[in-house]
């Protein structure tokens, strides 16, 4: 009895020695990358185990504006992969709305069933366009009450929708505090951890070690699990915004906490923060921002790390290993034959299927996220619903014979102008296919595309969907008989307008076009201004309506034929005016970058840039705060003063340009008697704002705290604004 009772003693130890290493083997290291600041190369990738990239920003309707720097991120996830890493989107941040907080957009789409739906399926499909890992949602200050429930049902259908697909959800919460409140307590079994911001408490002393231990006994108290808890540390000081590194390059001790009248956190504090999460069996350390570390001896991530490692901590954790994509069935898919579209490969998503939306739609046979419903085609059975541009299946396949094939597709729509595409081993072989309106979701229609060349063997067959909105039941593959004679393309022609002609901006534009096929028939004519297609007429005649723009113009239309065969006609160009007069001003372009002063016009309106933009549309982004400001019409005088950079040079002085730390500013209008100045950044953040003398209008700014790069001097008097470059060596 006494030998049984000192073997379970010793077996309890043995498993709780066991259960402690495998909790300190999950302990994350979470560290944030800007998109505007550092390389991807310099990231200490051994020593991470997530990386978010910082900001996707939301709309309130529930979609995004244009990430920053996509290839950057596109680089981390393939580096992070590598290193075996987990890469997550931050949507969210501080960076916008009056305050920051950017809670207006998120305040507006939770609110809604609708628009809550509508960002769970962009984020779905974001997070699959990069490949990432998972989701970290910064929405910073959800405020008790009402505001609270709409962020448990965001983060709750969030969480299920990436859950079901093998991602996961984190989120960016305040240390402490009253706006603490507005994240419930059900949102810790939602998401995966939470990144606790233990630090901006105050202007100097915002990130003390014991500000960050009540902080994390601040939510581990109010339930959320250890397990989940990752304490943040900032890698910069206040209130001076510098980089640890930075600091460091001027003289402050890499172990001290404060320098001159900056506090930060040192490797001796970032050490014990780290083993204070160890000490509560806590999930890791969140770290803002990577950019902004040391390198060598004074490295803070190393500092995290040698205490992970001296913790027994498994840092980063062996990747998951790949999923296999496997037959459905067990049965390889012979061709010629049948194959039914619900009969896709075992693997999941990403691997044998791609689908945006969370749940199978339909119910039916299969119970992962690919939409399947039962179908009242000849044979019955069931077919693939729902679908949506960019969804995929993939099927392991084996042509016995290497021949010429016809591929019938089964298919159902209410609207024309879809399509879908097969692929074997990566190749398209069988062009975009043209889904017809066949007038209902279950009445059915065969498409054929013939004498496509196979090569024998196992491949792997994809049928991925062009558009959405059509039904598709299954693809029979057989073989071709005596190929048919070559299609000859369609001819296409516009008709009106005629090259050269004028319009006014508002006014609708009739576009008329001519086509025909020699040898079989039209199955579209699509219209396009400046590339971008804006309609498409399945009959003829065949004609569009395009809402006048004003700039120059280019319009085609392509005509493609029951082969998929497709010709574009000859380019007809046209000047639209603005409707306050003839514009100067070069039309707006997304692709275009605008610094401070640049112009351009759009729909008849002359914007002038604040700050450095590309992609944001002077129509949607010229309110006080945005970074267009609207000068007036077109043909409109626009005021007594330029406020373009080449003729503020004559009104502002500014000296010397460049400069390595001091500056002298003045302005030249006689009938000021005050003016105010600021500095704003490539970024459009304002860094300095003071006043000239109220005698001279003149005065001295210094930069020496600043990153050198290039700035904007903004100087406003008498309800004017004036702009000029400044170069900060």
């Amino acid at each position: 009895m006494k030998q049984n009772y000192l073997y379970r003693v010793f077996a309890a130890l043995m498993l709780f020695s066991i259960s402690i290493q495998g909790a300190f083997s999950q302990f994350k290291t979470v560290g944030y990358m800007p998109s505007w600041a550092g390389s991807v190369s310099a990231i200490q990738f051994t020593k991470l185990t997530h990386i978010n990239y910082a900001f996707l920003l939301p709309t309130a309707s529930g979609g995004f504006q244009p990430i920053e720097n996509p290839s950057k991120l596109q680089s981390l996830v393939s580096s992070g992969h590598a290193n075996g890493v987990k890469v997550f989107i931050a949507i969210g941040g501080w960076d916008l709305g009056a305050g920051g907080g950017n809670d207006g957009a998120f305040e507006q789409l939770a609110a809604s069933a609708s628009t809550r739906t509508t960002f769970v399926n962009n984020t779905i499909n974001f997070v699959n366009q990069y490949g990432l890992d998972g989701v970290d949602i910064d929405w910073e200050y959800p405020d008790p009450g009402q505001s609270a429930n709409n962020y448990a049902a965001l983060m709750t259908e969030l969480g299920n929708a990436l859950h079901s697909r093998g991602k996961q959800l984190s989120a960016a919460v305040v240390g402490q505090g009253s706006t603490g409140g507005g994240v419930l307590s059900s949102v810790f079994n939602i998401i995966d951890h939470l990144n606790i911001m233990a630090y901006d408490a105050n202007d100097f002393d915002h990130s003390t070690y014991n500000y960050a231990v009540s902080s994390f006994n601040y939510w581990v108290g109010r339930g959320l699990p250890k397990n989940k808890a990752i304490l943040g540390v900032p890698f910069y000081g206040r209130p001076s915004w510098e980089s640890f590194a930075q600091l460091v390059a001027r003289g402050a001790n890499p172990n001290a906490d404060v320098f001159g009248n900056v506090g930060y956190n040192g490797i001796t504090t970032i050490k014990n923060k780290t083993n204070f999460v160890f000490d509560q069996t806590g999930g890791g350390i969140m770290i803002w921002e990577l950019s902004q570390d040391a390198t060598g001896a004074n490295s803070l991530l190393s500092a995290i790390n040698q205490v992970v490692v001296a913790r027994g901590g498994n840092n980063p954790p062996p990747p998951p290993p790949p999923a296999t994509q496997t037959p459905y069935g067990g049965t390889v898919r012979n061709i010629p034959g049948k194959i039914e579209a619900e009969h896709y490969d075992n693997g999941g998503q990403g691997v044998a299927y791609n689908d945006v939306t969370p749940a199978n739609e339909g119910a039916a046979l299969r119970t992962d996220a690919v939409d399947i419903e039962n179908t009242t085609d000849v044979g019955g059975g069931q077919n693939i619903g729902w679908t949506a541009a960019g969804e995929w299946l993939e099927y392991t396949v084996n042509v016995t014979t290497a021949g010429t094939y016809n591929l019938e597709f089964r298919v159902a729509a209410i609207a024309a102008g879809k399509s879908l595409h097969l692929e074997m081993n990566g190749q398209n072989v069988s062009g975009a296919v043209a889904v017809p309106n066949t007038g209902g979701w279950q009445t059915w229609a065969s498409v054929t595309v013939n004498n496509v060349s196979l090569t024998a063997g196992q491949k792997v067959m994809k049928i991925a969907m062009d558009t959405d909105g059509f039904n598709l039941n299954y693809v029979n593959i057989t073989s071709a008989g005596t190929p048919p004679p070559p299609n000859t393309p369609p001819t296409v022609s516009l008709t009106s307008p005629t090259n050269g002609q004028v319009f006014t901006a508002g006014n609708a534009v009739t576009i008329n076009a001519n086509a025909s096929d020699a040898n079989g028939t039209v199955s579209k004519v699509e219209f396009f201004v400046d590339g971008a297609l804006i309609a498409t007429d399945a009959t003829a005649p065949y004609s569009a309506t395009y809402t006048a723009v004003a700039g120059n113009h280019s319009i085609t239309a392509k005509a493609t034929d029951n082969a998929n065969a497709a010709t574009t006609s000859a380019a007809v160009s046209i000047t639209v005016n603005g409707s306050g007069g003839t514009c100067t001003i070069a039309a707006w372009s997304a692709s275009k970058v605008y610094v401070a002063g640049d112009k351009a016009s759009l729909n008849g309106k002359v914007y002038r840039a604040k700050w450095w933009t590309q992609g944001e549309s002077p129509a949607n982004f010229s309110g006080q705060w945005d970074v267009w400001a609207l000068e007036g019409n077109c043909g409109a005088k626009m005021g007594n003063f330029s406020n373009d950079l080449a003729s503020s040079s004559q009104i502002i002085e500014i000296y010397p340009n460049p400069t390595a730390s001091v500056t002298h500013v003045k302005l030249n209008v006689a009938d000021a008697i005050s003016a105010e100045v600021t500095v704003i950044n490539s970024m459009g953040i304002e860094v300095y704002k003071g006043s000239l003398s109220d005698n001279t209008l003149e005065g001295v700014i210094d930069l020496a705290g600043l990153e050198a790069g290039l700035y904007v001097i903004r100087i406003s008097a008498n309800g004017n604004e004036w702009f000029e470059k400044l170069l900060k060596q």
